[in-house]
């Protein structure tokens, strides 16, 4: 999975939330905990209203919840022995197109789901844990990942339709969209800085470009060069970080992505960073 550098970080039983921010839609993230590990969603680096908040073992561990403003919960569920003080348990939360989403790690269907009541910027998330349960989380936006020159995707798991990324290279990141961890067909393969850092190109299932456009100079091997993909409903669209995509297609015929691959070729190395 190429070189991480993955640090954890531990919550004691004082349910105080300790903050990061979160340039994404999606939050991965896993936690070895007895019960109790507690996410919310929030517009600063504080509890703020409106604010979303994902209870996951609460209840003695034996229900999760989604609850809003403090508020009652908008969906709790039975979910016994879903946490444990021994092992890493993995998570993920879509917040996306007004609606909240929480799955585990390796599920695609959502196990708690709700429309969000009052969408908000989500910009910072919270963790802690309490009642008695102590913490260590690892969140995968912290994992710096690096590619070789050897055209091979890495894959990782997709759960939302949305992601952002940072990659350093002088040439050709590559990003591949699959319904599985390889190579699939269909698939689409996205190209950054394709053509000696000159074009970008959108290629379904190895095939022609569906779209390709100048994008001279869109990689730097000395910086991180920040970008966002999204892909619902087959409407791909690429962009840098806050600016309109420079280049979108639609697959008249879409299909459920599940995995992100990354890879760089061509002469070319790669430090990456995901939220996804």
């Amino acid at each position: 999975m190429g070189d991480d550098n993955w640090p954890s970080h531990g919550t004691d039983e004082n349910k105080e939330y300790r903050f990061r921010p979160i340039k994404g839609e999606t939050l991965r993230f896993q936690v070895k905990a007895a019960h109790d590990a507690h996410i919310a969603l929030t517009s600063a680096d504080e509890e703020t209203e409106p604010m979303l908040e994902v209870f996951i073992g609460g209840w003695e561990g034996a229900a999760s919840a989604i609850r809003f403003n403090k508020g009652d919960d908008l969906v709790k569920v039975d979910t016994p022995d879903i946490l444990s003080e021994e092992e890493y348990r993995e998570f993920w939360i879509a917040f996306d197109h007004g609606e909240i989403r929480v799955g585990k790690g390796g599920e695609w269907e959502p196990l708690m789901m709700c429309p969000i009541p009052e969408p908000f910027g989500i910009t910072h998330f919270g963790y802690s844990t309490g009642w008695g349960a102590v913490g260590w989380w690892q969140f995968h936006n912290e994992r710096k990942l690096h590619s070789d020159d050897s055209l091979t995707y890495q894959f990782e798991p997709a759960y939302g339709d949305t992601f952002r990324f940072s990659v350093a290279c002088s040439n050709d990141a590559h990003l591949a969209l699959t319904s599985g961890p390889e190579e699939t067909t269909p698939m689409y393969e996205i190209f950054i800085g394709g053509w000696e850092n000159q074009k970008s190109a959108i290629r379904l299932s190895k095939g022609d470009d569906m779209i390709k456009v100048d994008a001279p100079d869109a990689l730097c091997c000395d910086e991180e060069r920040k970008f966002y993909v999204t892909f619902r409903n087959g409407h791909i669209r690429v962009g840098y970080q806050d600016s309109d995509p420079f280049m979108e297609w639609t697959d008249p015929e879409p299909w459920k992505v599940t995995h992100v691959g990354f890879c760089t070729g061509w002469g070319a190395q790669g430090k990456w960073q995901f939220e996804f």
